[in-house]
């Protein structure tokens, strides 16, 4: 995953850089699935990532999620709740449609507690962490968030 952000603050090795929403979204490839999802446009957010590349306040950079990275929280994200969804449901089932409901229901439920407790200690881990790849251009004008 590719983002682009304009950096706010530079501080200890670290930048803390704006990224995502505001008008910016008209030019993001992905916009119709943000837009879908919420039914707005989504609100800016800052992260930090490490400042390997010398990116001053103000500066356009590129940041990257590595695809390896994106492919194990996506897997994470929807197959745990769905596998525990058809686990849920086959386990009461016998016991009838109303038990096997609650049962998917539940599986459902216990996976995506599950998913987002795994999605949250991932995050603690520096290779699944934004990566500062590229400086986009240097003193950015802009005031809009780039995407």
């Amino acid at each position: 995953m590719i983002q682009r952000g304009i950096v706010k603050s530079v501080a200890e090795g670290m930048a803390d850089v704006e990224v995502g929403g505001g008008e910016g979204c008209s030019a993001c490839n992905s916009r119709e699935s943000c837009m879908a999802l919420s039914g707005k446009r989504p609100d800016a957010k800052v992260i930090t990532v490490e400042n390997t590349l010398g990116a001053s306040e103000g500066d356009a950079v590129q940041l990257e999620l590595p695809v390896s990275a994106t492919m194990k929280i996506i897997s994470i994200t929807f197959v745990v709740p769905v596998l525990l969804l058809i686990v849920g449901y086959w386990i009461l089932m016998p016991a009838g449609t109303t038990q096997g409901a609650l049962g998917a229901v539940g599986g459902l439920f216990i996976g995506m507690i599950i998913a987002l407790f795994v999605n949250r200690t991932l995050g603690k881990k520096k290779e699944y962490r934004m990566r500062m790849t590229d400086i986009v251009e240097k003193n950015c004008q802009e005031t809009e968030v780039l995407n």
